[in-house]
C-alpha cells in the first residue's frame, strides 16, 4: 500500500508540474565525506586511548566523493531528485563506496542567475572491498549502511549552466562544488 501511495504522489507531482518540466543534471566533487571522516575520527580516538592496532591508515583515507545528481523542479522553491556518490578508500583499505540518496532541495532565494538553497538527502551506502592489514591478513568489509547528506548552505551561479558550491555534512562532502545543467 505504501509503494502505491508513493507512486501516486510522484505521478501527481509530475502531472502538476507538466507545464514547466525543468530537469537538471549536476556533476561535482566533495571533500571530507562522512564515511572517511568517521573512520579517521574512530582511528584517532582509538589511538589516543592507547590501542595497539595500526590506526595510522585512518589519516590517509581518501576523504573525497564524486557526485552526480538529478533534479526535478516541482515549483520554483522546491526541487526533488537524487544523488549518487562514489568514493574510493585506499592506503590498505582498498574499499569502494557508492551511495544512492533521494533528495529534496529548498531554494531560499531563486533568481534567474543566482540561487541560495538548503538540501537534505537520505538513502543507502553500499560498501564493497577488503580491509588489508599490514600483517597480510585480509578482512572482507562490505555491506549496506544508511547514509545522508545535509547541505545547509548552497549557492548556484548561472542560468542554464550554473556552477554551485555548498557547505554541509554527509557522504557528498563537507565542502562540495560542481556544475549543473538544465535539460
Amino acid at each position: 500500500m505504501r509503494k502505491i501511495l508513493i507512486a501516486l504522489c510522484f505521478a501527481a507531482s509530475a502531472l502538476w508540474a507538466a507545464d514547466e518540466q525543468i530537469h537538471s543534471i549536476s556533476a561535482g566533487y566533495g571533500i571530507f565525506n562522512f564515511y572517511a571522516m568517521n573512520s579517521a575520527a574512530v582511528g584517532g580516538i582509538a589511538k589516543s586511548l592507547g590501542s595497539e592496532d595500526d590506526h595510522e591508515k585512518a589519516g590517509k583515507l581518501s576523504a573525497s566523493s564524486f557526485n552526480i545528481a538529478y533534479g526535478y523542479d516541482l515549483f520554483s522553491l522546491l526541487e526533488v531528485g537524487g544523488i549518487l556518490t562514489y568514493s574510493y578508500i585506499a592506503e590498505g583499505h582498498d574499499m569502494h563506496t557508492v551511495s544512492v540518496m533521494p533528495k529534496a532541495k529548498f531554494n531560499w532565494i531563486n533568481r534567474s542567475f543566482f540561487r541560495f538553497y538548503s538540501q537534505l538527502a537520505f538513502g543507502a551506502m553500499f560498501v564493497m572491498g577488503t580491509d588489508q592489514k599490514k600483517s597480510s591478513s585480509t578482512h572482507v568489509n562490505s555491506g549496506v549502511w544508511p547514509m545522508f547528506q545535509l547541505s545547509l548552505l548552497g549557492f548556484e551561479f548561472g542560468d542554464d549552466t550554473s556552477f554551485y558550491c555548498e557547505l554541509g555534512v554527509g557522504q557528498a562532502g563537507l565542502l562540495g562544488a560542481g556544475v549543473k545543467f538544465r535539460l
